[in-house]
């Protein structure tokens, strides 16, 4: 049943496309012979679906066999050869289907389209003319025709076709903005604009059609009508993006901070634009400033804070949090903002190594060693990563673990003071498993790189005072530390040991009264010395 109704359906098509010429008369019944076609037309159709073009068009041949006249037949034919990049005879055959049935707009639109693909510009312009006498109240083949003429710089007769419609369906908004953009893609930005004050005036609510003007008259130096028009669009519409974005900008320009500030807080509460966007926009506005001024850095903190109760789990997000936090000495932020981006996913290598510094102040030694094995999986040749899982190793007491992390970091060591770090570490390291001639010749390597490294210069003399071995030497480097820096507790407490090692008793006591002021701060190490310098001296 469902197959004999889609053969009638097709016969009736097919009977009222083969007899154009004879419209005044009643449609006959269908024949043996139309029936036959309707046959051919749906078996031609199931071949083209299925790819088989070479057998579809056998089978539209074979229909106009049986009706000469059947413009279906050659339309298709016309749309396979086209298909099949034979352009010549899809557009013979395409016009012998317009022969037969002048007044289908259907079938006078693929040969546009062919012309058009062909660059056949003026033939495929006489098309939609032709489509336009026949179809008038369409608006779709006017705006085909006017983009023709465009693509083609024949500006006038762009609008013609423009005026054409506009005639036909009176003055609005689509022909008016159909010739905004034909004067706008031609560079006549004064005709253009001509167009929407036409528009704003018949509209006056119309945000889009002021936003314009206002960029219009901003680009042209007309800073305050701009602004008129920008303050107009927030009274219609006081979430507008694109308008907060103009009067950020235009503020911002203008030097009025406190107003441009106003309006980036506004960007950062609406709901139309993504974290991203805001992000570019503001940083795009701020420019080198947020790096140089800190007070613009301040405002830009700000605004991150604002967008976070938005998007709590934007990971880029809290890294430039981290980075602002960093900045301003914000150290417990810094160290929850890194957390919050690496736990949403950020993979950034600033990124981890900001986070292991925060970790020094706010973590123990196991956190910073699984943060910097989780950068080493993504950043397996970054020589931080294992410096500072070395050091925390080192703090934990698991010295050949440490030995292990530092020596395949060495291989990845670039500049001085990686080396430094690492020969230092690993002289520690070497000096807790008692390997002490292994441990002095890396405090020995890490001199060779930097001579005055302050830190290296009072181990290695602390050491070597320990062992009670080259007390000399040790001296030495520890006067070198202690001059450098005489208000630091650490280095002096070396140099009072090695005197006192020495057994100048009054030297060592004399360099540790100094801090008494301070003794509440000191560590156990310290009051340990000072106390067996005194039950010296007083015995």
């Amino acid at each position: 049943m469902k197959r004999s109704s889609i053969i009638l359906t097709l016969l009736f098509l097919i009977l009222c496309l083969s007899s154009c010429k004879n419209q005044e008369k009643a449609v006959k019944q269908p024949n043996d012979n139309d029936i036959k076609v309707a046959q051919l037309v749906i078996d031609a159709a199931t071949q083209r679906e299925l790819g088989n073009l070479e057998k579809a068009t056998s089978l539209y041949k074979e229909v106009i066999r049986f009706q000469p006249n059947n413009s279906l037949a050659y339309y298709q034919l016309a749309a396979i050869d086209f298909e099949s990049r034979n352009i010549a005879s899809a557009i013979e055959y395409n016009q012998k289907a317009i022969e037969l049935s002048p007044k289908n707009h259907w079938y006078r639109t693929q040969l546009a389209e062919i012309y058009l693909l062909t660059n056949q510009i003026d033939k495929a312009a006489e098309q939609y003319k032709e489509i336009i006498e026949l179809q008038p109240n369409v608006t779709e083949y006017y705006s085909e025709l006017v983009s023709i003429y465009v693509d083609a710089n024949k500006t006038n007769k762009a609008i013609e076709i423009v005026n054409l419609l506009e005639k036909r369906q009176g003055v609005n908004e689509y022909c008016s903005m159909l010739k905004y953009n034909i004067y706008k893609s031609q560079n006549q930005h004064e005709k253009a604009i001509k167009e929407i004050e036409i528009l704003s005036k018949e509209y006056p609510s119309n945000v889009s059609y002021l936003s314009i003007l206002a960029q219009y008259y901003l680009n042209n130096e007309k800073e305050e009508k701009a602004l008129n028009l920008m303050k107009k669009v927030e009274e219609i519409d006081s979430n507008n993006v694109e308008n907060i974005v103009a009067l950020m900008e235009i503020y911002y320009k203008k030097g009025e901070i406190p107003s441009a500030e106003v309006y980036i807080d506004k960007l950062c509460k609406t709901t139309k634009m993504g974290f991203e966007e805001k992000n570019q926009i503001i940083l795009s506005l701020y420019k080198a400033k947020v790096d140089e001024d800190i007070e613009t850095l301040r405002n830009y903190i700000k605004h991150l804070e604002t967008m976070l109760s938005m998007y709590p789990e934007e990971g880029r997000l809290w890294q430039f949090l981290s980075i602002g936090y960093m900045r301003t000495f914000r150290m417990d932020e810094a160290y929850q903002a890194s957390k919050k981006a690496v736990e949403y996913g950020v993979k950034d290598i600033d990124l981890y190594k900001r986070y292991i510094i925060t970790q020094q102040v706010k973590a123990g030694d196991e956190e910073r060693i699984k943060t910097c094995d989780d950068a080493i999986k993504l950043y397996p040749r970054e020589c931080i990563f294992y410096i500072v899982k070395g050091y925390s190793l080192v703090n934990l007491k698991e010295y050949e673990k440490a030995i292990e992390t530092l020596e395949k970091g060495l291989k990845y060591s670039k500049q001085q003071s990686d080396y430094i770090d690492i020969y230092s570490n690993l002289a520690v390291a070497y000096y807790r498993i008692e390997n002490k001639d292994k441990a002095f010749d890396y405090f020995e390597k890490a001199l060779e790189k930097d001579t005055n490294n302050l830190m290296v210069l009072n181990n290695y003399a602390y050491y070597l005072c320990l062992e009670n071995q080259d007390l000399d030497k040790a001296e030495k480097m520890s006067k070198q530390t202690y001059d450098a820096q005489s208000y630091n507790i650490t280095f002096a407490d070396t140099y009072a040991w090695i005197l006192f090692t020495k057994k100048d008793y009054q030297g060592a006591k004399m360099i540790l009264d100094s801090f008494l002021s301070e003794q509440e701060t000191w560590s156990e190490t310290v009051k340990e010395h000072y106390q067996k310098i005194l039950d010296v001296i007083n015995q």
